[in-house]
Parts: structure tokens; sequence; C-alpha cells
């Protein structure tokens, strides 16, 4: 029992990848605020999240500024064009759906079709961010293959981001008490962070496919 609760033991490393985790998870919404960073901010989340917590390399704060700052100059732009073709769709996909014709129907399903597209390529391409150091044009064909090529993926992914908003979202609007605003923390400093964790055991072995062969006597860390 001794071992177990020791400093090297499992116990100890549990609580210290949780509080580590939180810790990123804090980090990341404070680099979300301006809203043009949001790329950038959860690229270096992601690369912190499977870098430093699950492989065991690095520091995970130092991770995680130098991912975000590496992103920062391709990141921006990016945030701002996805932002802005997020609403423009959801905008769109509403008129559509609520002129109720059988034109607009159509065209409420091609947009529901594009979100679906749209939804697939955001979850991807800030990890595909993360691991290649490409030009933009490459890594976005590659995030937008990935969006059906790995199909099951990008449901479950698209599932577990939902369920997670969902989840936020009633925390936020529960917030009314202190039990409600107790619980809204724990879920914004907790949930976020998990499903990051989470999320690397069906993302690492989508990107693996696009990688390289290892060579001979390679120790990076991303081929483990």
């Amino acid at each position: 029992m001794g071992g177990f609760f020791s400093s090297d033991g499992p116990f100890y490393q549990f609580l210290d990848k949780i509080g580590h985790l939180i810790l990123l998870n804090i980090i990341w919404l404070l680099c979300c605020l301006p809203v043009v960073t949001i790329i950038p901010a959860t690229t270096a989340f992601y690369y912190a999240t499977i870098k430093s917590i699950r492989r065991g390399h690095g520091y995970a704060f130092r991770e995680f500024f130098t991912s975000f700052k590496n992103n920062l100059a391709r990141g921006v732009p990016l945030s701002l064009v996805l932002v802005a073709l997020g609403l423009l769709l959801t905008f769109n996909f509403k008129v559509a759906w609520q002129a109720q014709t059988k034109q607009s129907t159509a065209f409420a399903m091609i947009y529901l079709i594009l979100l679906f597209f749209y939804a697939g390529f955001v979850i991807y391409i800030c990890p595909v961010l993360s691991r290649f150091s490409i030009r933009m044009r490459p890594l976005a064909r590659m995030a937008s293959v990935m969006v059906f090529r790995h199909l099951p993926v990008t449901i479950l992914l698209m599932a577990g981001t939902g369920i997670c908003g969902v989840f936020l979202y009633s925390a936020v609007s529960a917030a009314q008490s202190e039990a409600g605003t107790s619980l809204m923390l724990a879920m914004l400093f907790l949930l976020p962070g998990i499903w990051c964790f989470a999320s690397t055991y069906l993302v690492e072995p989508v990107l693996k496919k696009y990688m390289p062969p290892k060579p001979e006597g390679d120790k990076s860390w991303y081929y483990e």
C-alpha cells in the first residue's frame, strides 16, 4: 500500500495528471477569450495533453505555450475564417429551415451537410496543426479528407464534443444559486480537459495513418 500512495506510485501520478489537466484547462479557457485565438489555443491544448499528460514528455505548461506561440500566426486568421463561416452556415440553415417550403427544405439539408463537414473539419484541424509542420493548404486538405475517410471516428468525436457542450450549457444555465455556480465552475474547469484527454485515444490512431514511416532508431514521442 505504501508503494501505491508514494510520490512515485500510481495514485500520486493520477492526481498529478488531473491537476495539470485542470490547469491546462484553465489556461485554454483564458487563451480562448479573445475568440481569434481559439484555434491556436485548442491546438496547444491538444498538443500539451497528448505529449505531456498522456505520454509524459516535457512540462505541460511549457508545451502548451510553445505550441500556442508556434501556431499563433496562422491560427488567428484561421480562427477568424472558421468563426465567420460557422455563423454564416448556422444563420443560413435557420433561415432555410424556418421558411418551410420544398426549396428551402432542400437548401436546409444542404446546409446541414455543410455544417456536418464544417464541424468535422474544426475537430480535426487542431490535432493536425499540432502534429504536422507543413503549409496551411495541405493541412486543411488533410483535415478535410479525415472527416469522411474516418467517418465512425468523426461521429464519435462530434458526439463527445456535443455532449460536453450540452453539459456545459446546462451548467451555465443552472448557475443561479451558489450550488449551481459551483457546478458550473467544476464542469468548466474539468470537462473540456477530460474530453481533450479522452479524444486523444480516437484522434491519435487517425493521425498516425498520415505520418511518415518511423525511421529506424527514432524515439520521437509521437511514434509511441
